[in-house]
């Protein structure tokens, strides 16, 4: 072996060989050798010197700062019996396999904890932002009502008008005066003449224009949670400003141009039945009847695009509030009412006159073009015509076979429409009292709506159709529009005809043109 090997490689062999453990009688990983010249197993001599500190061999004093680090290659432990073949080998890969599985099957259901508790945390991140929302919300309304309320009452006491929330009592009512009678007989004077006369501007809305309607724009702005818009109103003088009165008790002022909303009225506790766009004495007003009894008056402080302040509440009425109508002159108004009464009030919020005799309830009322005359639609069918002065009733007309549900005069202040829910509508000529034309629609009609200068008439059933007058005292179908999801609630015409404004119980408002 000297011959072959030679003698340096021969010694270290034996030296190699010679590096036993003097602790476990094995190879060591990592020998260190005491001053003495004993080899021991790093980790072990460690050990036993942290609680011996004496060599385990010779008895003497050792630390493990003394210990001598060997270094010697690596040796390759041997291999286990059961890896020694191939059915050892495949059960010990089968063992890693079902270890490697379990392993994952922990860290899958680990992962899907902590996915569910992560998506917990976020809905109630989510929940608690929605709730400081609300809460946030809640607080700037109540912000603004509380200045709106200082600001209509320092106005109530500048101006003398009765600040919101008072009840109006029957021992209020102030009477009708000489005063309020030469307003009238002035205002009727002024407009009849002019109003006779007036013919359709040249800009005026062909037919042809009429039968090419289609919606121009879908604008949901009142409440999801109680769906259905139930009336709407509009101003010549602001073209793309329409109010509306909803389910979900709110009036909205909505510009549908911007397609914003301009203002929001909250007060009424029950569904708005309907509501009053004017102007009075340099004020934007808006009227606003309900369901709750009570009918109130609200004004912009600046501008229709500006906030509302809440003025007078009237609480003449002890039934739901089914209408309101301004006179023409701005200063008065007057509500109809199921409680079988419709009441005469100043623009202030006082009640002049409030006429509680009757035999039906009152389901419509409208004022005539020249305000001389007003017109009561009623349960029992018919439509009453009363003189605003005296209050007394002119005419009565006959023909409907259902309640009546809406009433429109033409601007020259000879026709009359009416809706009732006997699906039909009925256009009178009130110089002779008689119906001249019928327009079935098969379903109860809830409104109608004759344009500014009376060549247009919209009925709104389950859709809305447009007649026009092919002559004096004929009308023709012009175009039916049928792009509500639900039943059509109210129709207001735009300037010179050319653009019409419908709410639904589908909670939108739609603008044709």
């Amino acid at each position: 072996l000297k011959a072959v090997c030679g003698y340096p490689l021969l010694k270290g062999l034996e030296a190699a060989m010679s590096l036993i453990c003097q602790l476990s009688g094995q190879v060591p990983e990592e020998p260190v050798a005491s001053p003495q010249g004993n080899v021991f197993e790093k980790r072990l001599i460690e050990k036993h010197l942290e609680t011996a500190g004496k060599c385990p061999v010779t008895s003497e004093e050792l630390a493990v700062s003394d210990l001598i680090p060997l270094r010697v290659n690596k040796v390759a432990k041997p291999r286990p019996l059961s890896a020694t073949s191939i059915p050892g080998m495949l059960t010990l890969f089968q063992n890693e396999w079902d270890a490697v599985m379990t392993e994952t099957f922990q860290l899958k259901e680990n992962l899907d904890a902590t996915r569910q508790q992560l998506a917990h945390t976020l809905y109630q991140h989510d929940a608690a932002c929605r709730v400081i929302a609300r809460v946030l919300r809640e607080r700037d309304m109540a912000r603004e009502q509380v200045t709106a309320l200082q600001a209509a009452l320092a106005q109530a006491r500048a101006t003398g008008m009765v600040p919101g929330d008072v009840d109006m009592e029957p021992e209020a009512v102030a009477g009708m005066t000489e005063d309020i009678m030469a307003r009238l007989d002035e205002t009727a004077a002024a407009l009849t003449g002019t109003r006779k006369k007036r013919k359709a501007p040249p800009t005026q809305a062909s037919v042809d224009t009429v039968k090419g309607f289609s919606c121009s724009g879908s604008h949901p702005i009142h409440q999801s949670t109680a769906p259905g818009i139930l009336c709407v109103d509009h101003m010549l003088s602001v073209p793309s400003v329409v109010c509306t009165g909803g389910k979900d008790t709110v009036v909205a002022v909505y510009n549908t141009a911007q397609k914003k909303v301009l203002g929001k009225m909250t007060g009424h506790t029950k569904p708005i039945t309907a509501v009053k766009m004017l102007e009075s004495h340099n004020l934007q007003l808006v009227l606003s009847a309900s369901e709750d009894c009570t009918a109130r008056i609200w004004a912009a402080s600046d501008g229709w695009a500006s906030s509302y302040e809440a003025g007078p509440v009237v609480k003449m009425h002890s039934g739901v509030v089914c209408g309101v109508s301004a006179h023409p002159s701005g200063d008065y108004f007057i509500t109809g009412s199921h409680d079988k009464s419709w009441a005469f009030h100043a623009i202030d919020g006082r009640t002049i006159t409030h006429n509680s005799d009757l035999d039906y309830s009152v389901t419509s009322i409208k004022f005539h073009p020249d305000g001389r005359l007003l017109a009561t639609g009623t349960s029992t069918n018919e439509i009453k015509i009363w003189d605003s002065k005296t209050q007394s009733l002119a005419e009565s007309l006959s023909g409907h076979q259902g309640t009546i549900t809406s009433l429109s005069f033409s601007e020259n202040g000879y026709y009359l429409a009416t809706g009732s829910q006997d699906g039909t509508a009925k256009l009178w000529d009130l110089r002779k009292a008689i119906n001249f034309h019928t327009v079935n629609v098969g379903t109860p009609v809830n409104n109608v709506a004759f344009d500014h200068f009376g060549q247009y008439l919209a009925v709104c059933s389950s859709s809305v159709k447009v007649l026009n007058f092919a002559d004096k005292t004929t009308l023709v179908d012009t175009v039916e529009l049928g792009d509500h999801e639900g039943p059509v609630m109210g129709a207001i015409w735009g300037q010179d005809a050319k653009s019409l404004f419908t709410v639904s119980m589908d909670r939108m408002l739609r603008a044709f043109g």
